[in-house]
């Protein structure tokens, strides 16, 4: 249990972290998209943008969905 906010935010696992920022990050910039299409009357795009998302009509974080990374190649030599 977390003794105040901070804690829930300050007190994780580095990797399981960085990866739910990843999977956060996708999901508000393709909501944010999805948003601007709408709001721009471009529907298709916005149906395109949602599809990006969703995995079999599903939106992922509703179901039993695991997101797969790659390992950090940037330092590889």
């Amino acid at each position: 249990m977390h003794n105040s906010t901070l804690d829930l935010f300050s007190e994780h696992d580095d990797v399981l972290d960085d990866q739910q920022h990843m999977i956060n990050t996708m999901r508000d910039a393709l909501y944010d998209a999805m948003h601007t299409c709408v709001d721009d009357s471009r529907t298709d795009d916005a149906i395109s943008v949602h599809l990006e998302w969703c995995v079999d009509g599903v939106d992922p974080e509703d179901g039993n969905y695991v997101f797969t990374f790659l390992p950090d190649l940037t330092d590889a030599e």
